[in-house]
């Protein structure tokens, strides 16, 4: 049976990347003709070989105009997964940078979006729009309250001024656009390196290389809502077949964790037994986040199918298995 994807040519920007990749799968296998833009050519290492034998990757440097007009002409769907993110060590260090980057990606292709006449749009935000006090779990009508949790102000802000400019393109031009704002990602190909990694993939690179102590930024109490890769890639998918509304999502789990409790998780998974300290003189962050899922539920039917246990565990495989 054709699904929605099938024959439709879609780009997907930052598809060579973590979770463009993943998603990439899934739109080949829904019978979607994919494209995959990239600056550099040799950077498609978490393209499967069996995938890059289904897809189309192009060279093209997004924060360029023309390069995006070339690599979105002829499509009928774009996503943006296109983005320039850290942890919180690196988000703190990296505010202005973060947020050009970003924000002048986003614009490029975005124009050449509507200059080619897509179908449908998705703007992938982040969670990391809403506040250091929002609610818990939060809701969509939260994401332009106050200000963005300051560890993340320019993701952040950067992420809020994409979906205004999502909005402000359907409302002035009609394009059919679907926002996603997504929760804290992990899963296998994520990224490892110690200069940008976030929470998980930083973690189980310290504990299976055996550190110990393993210290742990903030008093462990921290919480978050983590999503699997995969689930995130199928939320974005959702979104964009069922929800393009100019109205947001969040996709993400309603398991909230302790970063206590996520230490003492993938300590047990790895059979590692490292001893445990916390370092509260470092930033943790936004206090808590957990994500309010009923509105993706209803709308577009969109519910986590893989568990933080289960996905810890595929995550830490992947990493011993690269030789990490």
């Amino acid at each position: 049976m054709a699904s929605f994807w099938t024959a439709k040519k879609v780009v997907v920007t930052g598809g060579a990347g973590f979770i463009g990749s993943h998603t990439v799968e899934m739109l080949a296998a829904a019978g979607a003709s994919v494209m995959v833009p990239v600056r550099d050519p040799d950077n498609t290492a978490h393209l499967l070989p069996g995938i890059l034998e289904k897809i189309q990757v192009v060279t093209a440097d997004l924060s360029d105009e023309s390069c995006c007009l070339r690599a979105i002409d002829g499509a009928d769907i774009v996503l943006n997964l296109a983005a320039d993110v850290g942890g919180i060590d690196y988000n703190v260090r990296h505010p202005a940078s973060i947020f050009r980057n970003n924000i002048q990606t986003f614009m490029n292709v975005l124009e050449a979006s509507r200059l080619c006449g897509v179908e449908r749009f998705l703007a992938v935000s982040s969670a990391c729009v809403y506040p250091r006090s929002c609610t818990i779990p939060t809701p969509e009508e939260e994401g332009f309250l106050d200000v963005p949790e300051p560890t993340n102000g320019g993701y952040g802000w950067a992420k809020r001024m994409e979906e205004y400019l999502a909005d402000a393109y359907h409302q002035q031009y009609g394009m059919s656009v679907a926002i996603a704002r997504p929760y804290n990602a992990y899963g296998p190909r994520d990224n490892f390196d110690p200069n940008g990694s976030h929470v998980i993939p930083a973690l189980i690179r310290r504990v299976c290389s055996g550190e110990n102590p393993l210290t742990v930024w903030g008093d462990g109490k921290q919480s978050r809502s983590f999503l699997y890769a995969e689930d995130f890639a199928r939320g974005l998918m959702l979104t964009t077949e069922k929800y393009a509304e100019s109205d947001v999502l969040n996709i993400g789990s309603d398991e909230e964790v302790t970063i206590a409790e996520l230490v003492d998780l993938i300590v047990e998974i790895s059979g590692m037994r490292p001893a445990i300290e916390y370092d509260v003189s470092k930033p943790i962050g936004q206090p808590r986040r957990c994500c309010d899922t009923r509105k993706a539920a209803e709308k577009i039917g969109f519910n986590t199918q893989i568990s933080l246990a289960e996905g810890l565990e595929n995550t830490i495989r992947y990493y011993r298995s690269v030789g990490s």
